[in-house]
């Protein structure tokens, strides 16, 4: 499972950048799809896997699923992570695929491997400014 946590904002040429920290926690999704990321707003009874914001800073900016979305860095002991968007695509659907130093892709249901549970990955959203 993937738990994403706002992280802050930045801005570039008329475009808001929002930047999520990714949580690595249990056992990965499913091979070729990876585990899917919500990126609707944290809810405790309706919506406990979505973005958590400590700071109620975040709260809805992201209305719909984003077109630019992208890894800004990670720090997962030589593993990696790959964004796959669905074919039709919501808030709680984006793949975030994980794999191994040497390329290979996680096993369905398996164990994420400790690096990435005691590591770290960023996201950057980008949204139009309004």
């Amino acid at each position: 499972m993937i738990q994403a946590s706002y992280a802050g904002e930045v801005e570039y040429n008329n475009t808001k950048g929002i930047l999520l920290k990714l949580a690595f926690t249990l056992f990965y999704g499913a091979n070729g799809v990876g585990d899917l990321l919500n990126l609707a707003p944290y809810e405790s009874e309706q919506n406990p896997t979505g973005i958590k914001d400590p700071l109620l800073a975040y709260n809805t900016i992201i209305g719909e699923p984003p077109n630019n979305i992208g890894v800004f860095n990670e720090n997962l002991g030589g593993w990696y992570i790959q964004l796959t968007p669905n074919a039709a695509p919501t808030l709680a659907n984006l793949g975030v695929r994980v794999f191994a130093p040497g390329g290979a892709e996680l096993n369905t249901n398996q164990a994420y491997p400790a690096a990435m549970l005691n590591g770290s990955a960023t996201l950057e959203v980008f949204l139009p400014l309004q």
